[in-house]
């Protein structure tokens, strides 16, 4: 299968230790297969507001929610084949280009994402915009 930016999964399935969140690839692949994603979760109780859905911006949202930006990640595309063939994760509906927009300006807004999570969606805009120039 082949990934991009906008695309969501829901992981982890089958953990009875907690529930699946709703995920987003929010960059496209490197070329050697690296994107970065970020995790939907409850803007109740939420350190960082960074970016909020809200319900009608996405099926899955129910209720306000917000971003995760310290839960960021630098992920590959095999480690999300493996998690989808092995049933602890499953694709969901993507997200609008608006939406995606605004998750991925958040990674750099954001106080809470990681530096090494930081850098490299800096890095993919800035080869977005050369691509573009």
């Amino acid at each position: 299968m082949s990934f991009r930016a906008g695309q969501t999964f829901l992981f982890p399935l089958n953990d009875n230790t907690r529930p699946a969140h709703l995920w987003i690839i929010a960059t496209e692949p490197n070329p050697e297969g690296m994107f970065a994603v970020a995790s939907f979760t409850s803007l109740r109780g939420a350190k960082d507001q960074t970016v909020v859905v809200r319900p009608a911006e996405h099926p899955f949202v129910k209720w306000d929610t917000c971003i995760s930006y310290a839960l960021a990640e630098v992920s590959n595309v095999d480690r999300l084949q493996e998690q989808l063939n092995c049933g602890r994760a499953k694709m969901h509906q993507d997200v609008s280009a608006p939406v995606l927009a605004l998750i991925l300006d958040g990674f750099t807004a954001s106080d809470y994402t990681k530096k090494r999570v930081r850098e490299f969606v800096k890095n993919y805009k800035a080869a977005a915009r050369s691509r573009t120039a």
